[in-house]
């Protein structure tokens, strides 16, 4: 509907007319939600199938000392 066609409205039209799209709009996001879930499951249960290799640990390393010759 465009903008003037709403204002146009009789307020018994306006307010089914919210009420239909209020509900529209909670069931779109339900939906949204649903899939959201099913998605995060489904990448936890892949997660847990492959885990990541752990690095090698480095041992401390230290840097020679070299002194400097004193003139």
């Amino acid at each position: 509907m465009q903008p003037s066609e709403i204002e146009n409205l009789y307020y018994y039209e306006f307010h089914y007319y919210l009420k239909n799209l209020t509900e529209y709009i909670k069931e779109k996001n339900n939906q949204n939600k649903d899939q959201e879930e099913q998605q995060a499951q489904q990448q936890n249960n892949m997660s847990s199938k492959y885990k990541t290799p752990a690095m090698p640990k480095i041992q401390n390393m230290k840097a020679p000392s070299m002194k400097m010759p004193k003139f």
